[in-house]
């Protein structure tokens, strides 16, 4: 073979190896990239499902379990359900409502009776619309529906979910469909089923966050393959609708190929069994393959030029015969969704050095993770938060076992927020000893805030009769329990229905307001001091005896005296003052004051007098 020929056998060698090898290396790339498609997709909606789960389901129905046991179990439902007087229903429809405003997707919040009868009914027409209290007139019984059969049955403390369904009146679907689900549980009094508490919610738009995804088409199925969400909103709910859809004209080759399942019971506690699925969108699939195709197309051309290329320089000098093979397999990872905009996580060394925060902590604490990376999590601290609850969270967590808990926090703009924690201690796999603590946070602020509207006077902005009921209460039995003092002091504006009827009552409001800030200025950290009603106020005054409850009530006495009120000048108060005795109950303690405070305005007012 002459050189020539050799040269052009050599050329044509390593041009066909070159082609051979690329195509080869481009079948070999694609296929990899083809399985990490599957793959990727797998972990996507993994990630779909953790965040649709953990964020929006979970919180969404722990929440509304939350509202529904404090309207169950508030004094107030108590108190009207023994009572039934207009007064008690009048508030107790003002607390729904005010309940039902706080959380834009309950749609009818409902007090019913054993017989069925509502007692208390607050609607909503649409997410976002204000809830209104629904007349006398218009309450229903629902004595034959399934849910207050169902609720009828339940323990003490149990939670019912109704299933998934389109909201019924009057016996009939209503029209426009509003999907629904229940809230519902039973009140007891002794021991015997007497009414229950009905949540339910409007999940339009809790549907729509469900349904959002520009990867996936989302479904949601009952146990018995029903829709209860369809990417074609016809068939959602085509069981209440009685419109037939069978599963397999969506996925005619069963739940695989691209398609991914997951189980809603842990999150939608109800007879549904729900199971989410998620069906990779053909355009998207469609995108992804062209995409490879094209990066496997461009790598072929750049590998067979590349081996005309070597094949003309190895064929010139044919002493140089190995080559290294262009190696064309790049992989393309796509992180697409962080998980961290949407959970509030943050993790601290052992000495409570931050370390790592998500975009969620900066959100909320005000902070940029440049701020908050080497500084010590006391940052956010704040002073309002009870030192026994901090002491107890890391005696818990440096036993190696995980905390849980409300955090009361501070914002860098000085707001105040809550957490309810998780604190996670990290332990190292070889020793067992702990390297840093990882710390998971649910917003609860709204929660607290609600929990703050229902406990403080309006007018005055201290606490109002129902929580000093509870706040003396407990201090009763606490004072019993350790054998500790404790008194209670009455207060009563001495002739104060002059004030309203001289002055209006925007003045007498005033006055109210003024003398709520100078007792509160003059009382000390650990007395409870609220508005019981109209001009009388309440001191509870623990580890207390009556004679320095006497010395405090004389302080308060003489500050008032001394005080010139706009508008309305000098005025005095009367104060009646008790203490607590070994067999006494709330009721006598405050009937012993309130006769003190009595003695005190029959004996010419202005006075302190300690009941004896």
């Amino acid at each position: 073979m002459n050189q020539q020929n050799f040269h052009k056998f050599f050329t044509l060698y390593f041009i066909v190896f070159g082609i051979i090898i690329s195509c080869f290396s481009v079948i070999v790339a694609y296929t990899f990239e083809i399985k990490d498609i599957e793959i990727d997709l797998n972990r996507k909606a993994k990630e779909i499902f953790q965040i649709k789960n953990e964020t929006i389901l979970k919180p969404t129905f722990e929440n509304i379990d939350n509202i529904a046991k404090s309207l169950a179990y508030d004094n107030l439902t108590k108190k009207f359900l023994i009572e039934r007087n207009s007064l008690n229903k009048e508030n107790l429809n003002n607390i729904f409502l005010a309940v039902a405003n706080s959380n834009s997707i309950i749609m009818q919040a409902r007090l019913i009776d054993k017989s069925g009868q509502e007692l208390v009914r607050v609607d909503r027409n649409k997410e976002n619309q204000q809830a209104f209290i629904v007349g006398e007139k218009d309450l229903q019984n629902k004595y034959h529906r399934d849910y207050f059969q169902s609720i009828s049955k339940l323990n003490e403390k149990e939670i019912w979910h109704s299933k998934l369904d389109l909201n019924i009146e009057h016996g009939k679907i209503e029209i426009p469909y509003r999907p629904t689900i229940r809230v519902g549980i039973a009140l007891f009094e002794n021991n015997q089923f007497s009414a229950m508490v009905v949540i339910n919610l409007l999940t339009n738009n809790l549907f729509k966050s469900l349904a959002s995804s520009s990867i996936f088409d989302c479904y949601i199925i009952d146990e018995n393959k029903n829709y209860i969400l369809h990417p074609n909103q016809e068939f959602a709910f085509n069981k209440y609708k009685n419109i037939a859809r069978d599963i397999s004209i969506d996925f005619p080759d069963g739940l695989n190929n691209g398609i991914f399942t997951f189980s809603l019971k842990d999150s939608l506690k109800n007879e549904d069994n729900a199971i989410l699925i998620l069906k990779t969108k053909k355009d998207y699939k469609k995108e992804l393959l062209k995409e490879r195709t094209n990066v496997a197309v461009i790598v072929f051309l750049l590998t067979v030029a590349l081996s005309f290329i070597m094949a003309i320089f190895v064929s010139k000098t044919p002493r140089i015969l190995q080559e290294k093979l262009l190696k064309a397999n790049k992989k393309l990872n796509e992180f697409t969704l962080i998980i961290d905009k949407y959970v509030i996580t943050v993790t601290t060394k052992i000495d409570s050095t931050i370390v790592e925060a998500s975009k969620a902590f900066e959100q909320i604490s005000g902070y940029s993770k440049e701020e908050l990376i080497g500084k010590k999590i006391s940052i956010i601290s704040n002073p309002k938060q009870d030192k026994m609850i901090i002491k107890e969270l890391w005696k818990t967590i440096l036993d190696k076992k995980i905390w849980e808990g409300e955090i009361q926090n501070k914002s860098k703009d000085g707001k105040d927020y809550w957490l309810n924690q998780y604190i996670i201690p990290k332990k190292n796999a070889k020793n067992d000893s702990i390297e840093q603590f990882i710390s998971v946070g649910v917003d609860i602020t709204a929660k607290k805030e609600l929990e703050k509207f229902a406990s403080i006077d309006k007018l005055t902005g201290i606490y109002n009769r129902r929580m000093l009921d509870t706040f003396l209460q407990k201090e009763i039995e606490v004072a019993k329990r350790h054998k500790d003092n404790l008194s209670l002091i009455i207060i009563d504006i001495d002739f104060f229905k002059l004030v309203n009827d001289t002055y209006g009552h925007l003045v007498g409001d005033n006055v109210l307001k003024q003398l709520s800030k100078i007792i509160s200025e003059n009382i000390r950290i650990s007395d409870i001091f609220g508005r019981y009603g109209g001009e009388e106020f309440l001191i509870i005054c623990t580890k207390t005896s009556e004679d320095s409850a006497f010395i405090l009530a004389e302080k308060l006495r003489k500050e008032i005296e001394n005080f010139r009120f706009e508008k309305v000048g000098y005025k005095t108060i009367s104060l009646g003052i008790s203490s607590l005795k070994k067999d006494d109950n709330i009721e006598l303690l405050f009937k012993k004051a309130d006769e003190a405070l009595y003695g005190a305005k029959k004996s010419g007012r202005n006075k302190s007098i300690i009941y004896r």
